[in-house]
Formats: structure tokens, C-alpha cells, sequence
């Protein structure tokens, strides 16, 4: 890892210093203000110190020589293997429902659409035992379903403003989720169309190209963007905000598999002066992963749930599945690019359509 020391007069000056020599892909390590120059301990000048480095693609090794990526893999196929375990023995344990073609056809049909096991068989237990006859009939079986749905998904609770107080949410995720993209919309539609004074901070200083994604929405939507490295500065630009009606705040991808940073992120967010915390979560991921996601970043105190990209995926039960297993009320749906039309509040008794309709029974 090549790891390098910049200095400037101030962060634009030196960040650009950085994404010239190291790319869009640098990751700042620390930054810091020191004086320079002077006579005496007077008149010296205020400089800016920022150490960076490239990410490079390979195996973490630990003071103790272990492999830490290799750890990690373990951890998730021992995982994998409990699940696989479980699901044999509560299949031994109740043959009566697995010998069942009802049963059978339906919790497949379930699991097709981006459901757990464990879910797709805890519904379809239910919707066979509610049958009036053991015949699968679609309708009855559709009814039943969008009724169970629609009870387990609860309502839908979008940004809700207060008049008078400014409203501060974070976003946090995997990286890939679309979380600057989610927040550029939400900015859009409550700036453009809501006609609320909204302001932006990006705490996603861990790589350049990050900061440079929400800056260029913030030039496009016409509203002031901050740069926040640490709590402090996160904190004083939520503070310049005074006034306004909403601030939205982008943070760094973490994965769920790197423990430390996700504690990194818990930290900065618990110094801050956040209302909410909003996870973003992509309709797109493997299910298995995604309730990985879920149960790691529950560290991080979360409200609220967006899930994105519903237009690239079948698997609309992944929503369901998110919703159940995070036990958080869903907020919004994104289904494209367009910045700030394609995010949507949806109704419950929509989403659970829309999961009806992709059955294949």
C-alpha cells in the first residue's frame, strides 16, 4: 500500500493535489490543520495536511500472520452450513408439511421471488393451513398471502418534516447501494417540488469520487453541499444549516463483512447530531447477504429502511424479506436513475401486489 503525505492552504487545494497524483479512487487516512511559517509564533500561515493511499486488491494479513479475508470467508460458509443444518432438521421434523404438494409448490413459489427459506416456509405453513381444501387454489392462495403481507409489512413512513426544527438524516449502506443517488433525489423533490430549504453534507470522505458524485448534484439541484471528515465538522456544518428545513447527510459504504469499519461508522454517527439513520439496501442482493447486511449494521441505531434499483430484479419478496427481518419501516423505493422522479413512497397494498403478481404458482 503506497501511502503519501500532501499539504496545501486549504482542503480543496490539497484534495486536489491528491486526486491528481493518486486517482479518483484514493482513500484519505487522516487530515489535519497545522501553522507554517510565521516570526515568533506570529503571523504564521494555516496549512492543511492530508495523508492518503490506493487501495490495493489483496489478501489482509494480520500482525499474527493470519489472513483475515480468508477468516471472514469461513465465518460465512459456517454460517451458510448452521442454515443448511436447520433447514434438514425442521424439514425431518415435520414431513407431514413437506409431503404436502400444496405446501411444496408454494413455498418454492415463494422462495423464487427473493424470500429466505425460513420465510417462504413460515408463510406457506401458514397460507396451506388456511386453505379450505387441500387443492391449491391460486386465488384463495392469493388472497390469504397479500393478507399476510400486507399485516407483516406495516406502514410506510417517509421524511416527515416539523415546523421550525431542522431535520437531520443520515444515510448508510453497502457501497454500491445507490445511497448518493437515493440522496440526490430526496434533495431534488423536497428543494424543487416541496419547496423546502434543504442543505447537503457529505461525511463520504473515504474516497474522492465519492465526495465529487454528491458535489455535482448539489451544483445540478442548485443547493450548498459541506464536507464533513470527522464528527466535529459534521456537527459544525449541521449547525451552519440553522434554519434550513431538512439536511441530508451521505456517509462511506462499509461492508458487512469488515466489523471495524462498520464500529467506525457507529462511532462517527453517535457524536453527531443525527435524527435519523436511514439503511439503504439494494433489491438486487443475493438474500442471503442481504440479511448479513441487515444484522451487522443494527449496531448502527437504524429508523428507517430504503430499498433500491426495484427496477433491476424480479425478486420483490427481497423488500418483504428486508422489511420482516430488519424490523424497520420502509421509507422508499427507487427504480431507476432519474434524479429526483424515480424514488417512490409506495403503498403497502401495492408492494404486496406487486409480490403477488411475480408468483408462480
Amino acid at each position: 500500500m503506497k501511502v503519501k503525505k500532501y499539504q496545501g492552504e486549504n482542503m480543496q487545494e490539497t484534495i486536489l493535489k491528491v486526486k491528481s497524483d493518486l486517482g479518483s479512487n484514493a482513500i484519505i487516512l487522516n487530515t489535519r490543520k497545522f501553522k507554517k511559517g510565521g516570526f515568533l509564533g506570529f503571523f504564521a500561515k494555516t496549512m492543511v495536511e492530508v495523508i492518503a493511499t490506493v487501495e490495493e486488491k489483496s489478501p489482509q494479513i494480520d500482525n499474527n500472520g493470519n489472513n483475515n479475508n480468508l477468516k471472514s470467508e469461513l465465518k460465512v460458509m459456517r454460517e451458510m452450513m448452521n442454515n443448511l443444518m436447520g433447514e434438514i432438521k425442521e424439514s425431518k421434523s415435520n414431513q407431514l408439511q413437506v409431503n404436502n404438494p400444496s405446501f411444496n409448490k408454494l413455498y418454492e413459489a415463494l422462495w423464487e421471488v427473493g424470500m429466505s427459506r425460513s420465510t417462504s416456509r413460515d408463510l406457506a405453513d401458514k397460507i396451506v393451513r388456511n386453505l379450505k381444501s387441500p387443492q391449491l387454489d391460486v386465488d384463495e392462495v392469493e388472497e390469504i398471502l397479500r393478507d399476510e403481507l400486507i399485516g407483516e409489512l406495516g406502514s410506510i413512513k417517509g421524511i416527515e418534516l416539523e415546523e421550525g426544527k431542522t431535520k437531520v438524516i443520515a444515510f448508510v449502506g453497502p457501497t454500491g447501494v445507490g445511497k448518493t443517488t437515493t440522496l440526490a433525489k430526496l434533495a431534488a423533490d423536497f428543494s424543487l417540488f416541496k419547496g423546502k430549504k434543504v442543505g447537503l453534507v457529505t461525511a463520504d470522505t473515504y474516497r474522492i469520487a465519492a465526495v465529487d458524485q454528491l458535489k455535482t448534484y448539489s451544483e445540478i439541484i442548485n443547493l450548498p453541499i459541506k464536507v464533513a471528515f470527522t464528527p466535529q465538522e459534521l456537527n459544525q456544518a449541521i449547525e451552519e444549516y440553522k434554519g434550513y428545513d431538512l439536511v441530508l447527510v451521505d456517509t462511506a459504504g462499509r461492508s458487512q463483512n469488515n466489523q471495524l469499519h462498520i464500529s467506525e461508522l457507529k462511532g462517527f454517527l453517535a457524536k453527531a447530531s443525527i435524527d435519523e439513520i436511514c439503511l439503504v439496501l439494494s433489491a438486487t442482493t443475493k438474500t442471503i447477504d442481504l440479511l448479513k447486511i441487515i444484522d451487522v449494521y443494527k449496531e448502527a441505531n437504524l429508523d428507517k429502511l430504503i430499498v433500491t434499483k426495484i427496477d433491476e430484479t424480479d425478486s420483490y419478496g427481497t423488500i418483504f424479506e428486508a422489511v420482516v427481518k430488519s424490523e424497520l419501516p420502509l421509507s422508499y423505493l427507487t427504480l431507476g436513475q432519474g434524479v429526483p422522479e424515480d424514488i417512490d413512497m409506495p403503498k403497502v397494498e401495492v408492494l404486496a401486489d406487486n409480490i403477488v403478481e411475480r408468483l408462480e404458482l
